[in-house]
């Protein structure tokens, strides 16, 4: 006999969680003073009562705690759970455990108990985690009703100035789905980091949305005003919570984002991708898209930020006509999302070749093909040249998903040329490629 389900706070996860679950025929007792969920609750089948009650029907049972330590609860609900033990034990903790950590955050990063809005959370564990508690660390949730999205809609969302950091968040159905693998699998007194597989600034999921919704970009602010939420720089793996079997349904931002505007009844998407030639009127946006490239990834270029943020846009310009040279550019409606150029060899005995340069793509538009696309389109630039035999191309060693893409459409590696870039002190190798057409 499946035991019962027992949830100690059903905020807006644990709500979700009951009415899947009641629907599905458990047992499910929920704890809550929110009358809007006690009608959700009790019209899926769950049973709704009292923090007192719930905590007296424990025995046994499969528990949830997601009371926030504010509400100052936690020594108590400890303390009735030590008297009557469940059988599993979950505790809904927060990443903010780890307070200003930086960079790749997992289960072994060091807590930060001097941060006054970690040490509450922290405390919280240190009272479950002797009673077999399996503790989830959840990034930031967001889901219908409940996003980025509804608050852009709502005019509420401000963009950091200088782009901020990186910024990992789950959706509340993987969180769902994450809590059901814990009370099954998940080891007690273990950790478990809760987020999707790709992190990434406000300003790109922003961008995202504003281009499928057709809303301009909202204002930007300094970093220090916003949210400390917003102002981090973090990566959460979910590496360990994956060896216990629990694979996102959302893996990213553009999945999520899709699955809410496809349930507001949007799901046309976003307009369709064209590529073009650029005219020489264009220069200015496609500068700017290039030295973007430059700035973000400087070891996929050969040129660099310095040089190119001071070269005169009459020279810009003058790539961007004649019978030997192409700039390619990707548009998703009217915004332009990636770029790629061509050129063919100047001098006679080397007319028979041109050159792939300059090749980027926006980070929000590379789950779309841009890539594939702008490069297909240079393959057929090149086709057109008179006299080119073969294109080539370089690619910094490593690049994994470009050197992919570049084999696929048939370019094949004729050498490799170590230390091809010096940036400061780093060097970077760099793949020689080339594809007879």
């Amino acid at each position: 006999m499946t035991p019962p389900l027992v949830l100690l706070g059903s905020g807006y996860t644990l709500t979700r969680l009951a009415v899947a679950e009641a629907r599905a025929g458990r047992d499910v007792l929920a704890a809550t003073r929110d009358s809007a969920r006690r009608e959700a609750l009790e019209r899926a089948g769950a049973r709704v009562t009292s923090l007192d009650e719930a905590l007296s029907l424990t025995d046994g049972a499969r528990v949830v705690v997601s009371v926030p330590p504010d509400a100052g609860l936690d020594s108590r609900i400890a303390e009735a759970l030590a008297r009557h033990p469940p059988s599993r034990l979950v505790y809904l903790s927060s990443t903010g455990v780890y307070g200003g950590a930086r960079g790749l955050v997992d289960e072994d990063t060091p807590v930060e108990p001097t941060s006054p809005t970690a040490r509450g959370r922290i405390d919280a564990e240190s009272r479950f985690l002797p009673l077999g508690a399996v503790v989830l660390r959840i990034a930031g949730i967001y889901g219908p009703e409940r996003s980025t999205l509804a608050r852009l809609q709502a005019g509420a969302v401000r963009l950091p100035e200088g782009g901020g950091g990186r910024i990992s968040r789950i959706h509340v159905d993987d969180l769902v789905e994450a809590i059901r693998v814990a009370l099954q699998w998940g080891e007690p007194g273990a950790f478990y980091c809760v987020a999707d597989d790709r992190p990434a600034p406000q300003e790109e999921t922003v961008t995202w949305l504003c281009a499928r919704l057709g809303l301009p970009l909202p204002p930007r602010v300094p970093l220090e005003s916003l949210h400390e939420s917003l102002r981090g720089d973090r990566a959460v793996s979910n590496a360990r919570l994956k060896e216990v079997g629990w694979r996102p349904r959302y893996p990213d931002y553009v999945a999520g984002f899709t699955a809410l505007l496809e349930a507001e009844g949007r799901a046309g998407g976003p307009e369709p991708l064209t590529v073009r030639r650029l005219r020489p009127d264009e220069a200015e946006v496609f500068w700017a898209l290039r030295l973007r490239g430059l700035k973000e990834h400087p070891e996929a270029f050969g040129a660099s930020l310095e040089e190119d943020a001071v070269r005169p846009m009459d020279v810009v310009r003058a790539r961007m006509v004649g019978d030997s040279q192409v700039v390619l550019g990707a548009f998703d409606g009217g915004r332009l999302v990636g770029v790629a150029g061509l050129r063919q060899g100047p001098e006679l005995k080397s007319a028979h070749k041109a050159w792939v340069w300059g090749m980027y793509v926006l980070p929000e538009a590379r789950s779309r093909g841009v890539g594939r696309r702008l490069l297909t389109g240079a393959i057929e630039e090149g086709r057109k040249m008179a006299g080119v035999e073969r294109i080539l191309l370089s690619v910094s060693v490593g690049n994994k998903a470009a050197q992919h893409l570049y084999r696929a459409l048939g370019f094949r590696t004729y050498g490799v040329e170590p230390a091809a870039l010096k940036i400061g002190g780093t060097y970077i190798d760099e793949e020689l490629m080339c594809l007879p057409l």
